[in-house]
């Protein structure tokens, strides 16, 4: 497996938060507060990164079907419970231009809203099953 180095991940997007100059909000649901996460945390592996290069992942897989590999471990002290440990494959420039390219797609004229990655991955991975599925029915014969 190809490995990507999540430290070079995590510094470039920090920087890129940082230099958008977008706020990154996260809604809390538990409480209905609205949180407004700084570029260091948003691009720690144990902050926001790991939510981010998930939504990354959903928009290859969505163009290609393939993943990135993703070593995610359940982490009670991470900001969202989970810390980011390796990215395999994949490359450095197709991860943070997908991830760039899910930021895009959770911005809203408030900023880049974190709680939009779970419409966004629904909606690829709702996109993955109709094909795999549309592919099964024709090398089966079965009528959709």
């Amino acid at each position: 497996m190809s490995s990507v180095n999540i430290d070079t991940v995590a510094a470039t997007m920090r920087v890129f938060i940082d230099r958008t100059g977008e706020a990154v909000i996260y809604n809390d649901p538990a409480n209905g507060e609205t949180l407004r996460i700084g570029a260091g945390a948003a691009g720690a592996t144990d902050g926001l990164l790991p939510a981010i290069v998930v939504a990354g992942e959903s928009v290859w897989r969505d163009l290609t079907g393939k993943g990135f590999e993703l070593d995610l471990v359940r982490d009670p002290t991470a900001l969202l419970g989970y810390r980011l440990r390796g990215i395999g494959g994949a490359n450095f420039s197709i991860v943070m231009l997908a991830s760039i390219e899910a930021l895009h797609q959770a911005r809203r004229p408030e900023g880049i809203v974190v709680n939009e990655f779970n419409a966004l991955w629904a909606s690829a991975t709702q996109r993955q099953l109709e094909r795999t599925d549309n592919a099964a029915r024709a090398t089966t014969g079965t009528a959709p």
